[in-house]
């Protein structure tokens, strides 16, 4: 039989939010908190159509969007990936000019090598404020 372990908070013993897992092998652990993704977001354009910790995004122009987090970042050295939906576009940057605690750039560029508006998927690792 399967055991089924059902709770609505976990705690550290040491510190409250210090969880410790231990690898796969068993030889190596992580932190459970360092290891989440903070935020994540799915957008049509400069909506956002699904996220976690994402309130809203600002349309600075064709391609060229700014993500707001919910909750700030606790510094700027946090990581963030995007891609893009739909074919057609070749990469996502995230604009290292615009990042700060509370949110961050994405330039969307389509194969042409010119700026598009385009549906993208976020996700932001890093220490929450």
């Amino acid at each position: 039989m399967a055991s089924i372990l059902k709770v609505d908070e976990l705690r550290g013993i040491a510190s409250a939010g210090d969880i410790t897992v231990t690898s796969e092998g068993g030889a190596a652990t992580q932190s459970l908190q360092q290891g989440l993704a903070k935020a994540w977001c799915h957008t049509s354009d400069d909506v956002i159509d699904d996220s976690l910790n994402f309130s809203s995004s600002t349309d600075n122009g064709a391609g060229d969007y700014t993500l707001n987090f919910t909750n700030n970042m606790a510094n700027v050295t946090y990581a963030s990936t995007a891609s893009p939906c739909e074919g057609g576009f070749r990469f996502v940057t995230i604009y290292s000019v615009r990042t700060s605690t509370s949110g961050h750039g994405v330039y969307v560029g389509t194969t042409a090598g010119s700026a598009g508006d385009q549906n993208v998927m976020a996700q932001t690792h890093g220490d929450l404020a």
